[in-house]
């Protein structure tokens, strides 16, 4: 029995020595793993972090990029508001009511001096003398007093075209209407039109001397400020204010129009380009060139709109390069980056 055991203990102990033998033994030679494990992948991916996304120089190239550099800008707010441009035939009739009014006047003004001179003469001679008849000095008196009051009749009903204008349309279009000014004519013929702006009750008192003005097509154009405006907007409770704007094809009355109107202080900022702009998640965003084809995504602000793009203050700064061309291509990147895949050189 003790024969039996010292056996099982010598092949144990000669299976562990074989066992730690074949452990310790060198691997085979490594070079044709080493050869292969140091090859170039065909596609080797882009370096990704959250946002941010760095490219090699050849894809790139292949993808087009491009990047612009932001300078400063100074841009004043913008509240938008609705605008329509006025028929000038309301204005027209009462241009041609006070224009036959002041031709009856200017009869009714002539017709006075010939009963007055009349008038004279008929007393001239009713004292030297008597002679001419009590009669005929009655009815000149009469027709003097007559002609009298069909002046003041003709001068009354001016002042209440004159008034009604200034009613209807503002002080300055009724004071054009009684001078006939050359301003006043333009808009009779056309040459320019009237444009109706409402700002609500809470916007501003007093409007600024220069608007822009945007039709459903995008043409635009500034408006002068003209005055008040007596008139209200049916669809908008607030302030009316009148502004002119040069004639041109597709502006016609009844066309709604967009008013841009510069509110508050001067702020200094950049425009991040349209082209930049990448829309994820409902909102937008731009990537910045933070290192040689390193570029970090950042969210842009889009609450103020400006000229081919959004004016910005904080995210951005003048001197950062953004990319203009192949932004979305890189997003998409920065994506498949994030679920595993990447863009590199062949």
């Amino acid at each position: 029995m003790k024969k039996l055991v010292w056996v099982g203990v010598v092949a144990i102990l000669a299976g562990s020595a074989a066992a730690w033998s074949f452990r310790s033994a060198p691997d085979p030679d490594p070079r044709p793993a080493t050869r292969e494990s140091t090859r170039a992948p065909a596609q080797p991916p882009a370096e990704t972090n959250a946002g941010t996304v760095s490219l090699t120089a050849g894809a790139a190239r292949r993808m087009g990029l491009r990047v612009t550099v932001l300078k400063p800008v100074r841009h004043e707010q913008e509240m938008q508001t609705t605008a329509v441009v006025l028929s000038p035939t309301g204005l027209a009739h009462l241009s041609a009511a006070y224009l036959a009014e002041t031709e009856q006047l200017g009869v009714d003004r002539a017709n006075l001096t010939v009963a007055r001179n009349e008038y004279r003469r008929q007393r001239v001679l009713y004292r030297a003398d008597q002679t001419t008849s009590l009669k005929a000095l009655q009815a000149a008196r009469g027709a003097l007093t007559s002609s009298r009051t069909q002046t003041v009749a003709a001068q009354r009903q001016l002042r209440l075209d004159a008034l009604d204008a200034r009613q209807q349309w503002g002080p300055v279009l009724g004071k054009w209407l009684v001078a006939r000014s050359p301003a006043f004519e333009r808009i009779l013929r056309q040459q320019e039109w009237l444009v109706q702006v409402t700002i609500g009750a809470s916007g501003l008192a007093r409007p600024p001397r220069q608007i822009r003005l945007v039709a459903p097509s995008g043409q635009t154009a500034f408006g002068s400020f003209l005055s008040s405006f007596p008139q209200t907007n049916p669809v908008i409770q607030g302030l009316n204010f009148l502004y002119k704007i040069p004639a041109r094809p597709g502006l016609a009355p009844g066309l709604n129009l967009v008013a841009e109107i510069p509110v508050g202080m001067v702020q200094s900022g950049v425009v991040v380009p349209s082209a930049a702009v990448v829309w994820s998640g409902g909102e937008a965003w731009a990537y910045k060139e933070i290192a040689a084809n390193r570029f970090e995504r950042f969210v842009v602000a889009t609450h103020e709109p400006a000229a081919g793009g959004w004016f910005v203050t904080q995210g951005f700064a003048p001197g950062n390069r953004v990319v203009t061309r192949a932004a979305e291509e890189l997003f998409s990147v920065e994506t498949q980056a994030g679920a595993g895949g990447g863009v590199g050189d062949d």
